[in-house]
């Protein structure tokens, strides 16, 4: 499980840098229609075989979460994640 949630987590760390370039370039939605297709679907895909997975690779992939969250709404890294998380009505993994 621990080499699954790696390679998620860096799969969504790429895209999540790529999407921090062009944020400055695109309007929120956009952002948040980007983050939903491209990072928050390898989130959510085969959600269900984390069942059962150890506290450590579940909050590796809340941080990357709560780091998209950041990115999208463009928020200084002092702001809570799960306010955050509330706006763009995204749960929690």
């Amino acid at each position: 499980m621990n080499n699954h949630v790696n390679a998620i987590y860096k799969s969504v760390h790429y895209h999540i840098r790529a999407l921090c370039h062009i944020c400055s370039s695109i309007s929120e939605d956009m952002a948040k229609m980007v983050a939903c297709a491209l990072v928050d679907s390898r989130l959510d895909y085969a959600n269900s075989v984390l069942f059962g997975a150890t506290q450590k690779n579940i909050s590796k992939l809340q941080k990357a979460q709560n780091l998209l969250a950041r990115v999208v709404t463009c928020s200084p890294h002092s702001c809570s994640p799960h306010t955050l998380l509330q706006q763009l009505h995204w749960l929690l993994i």
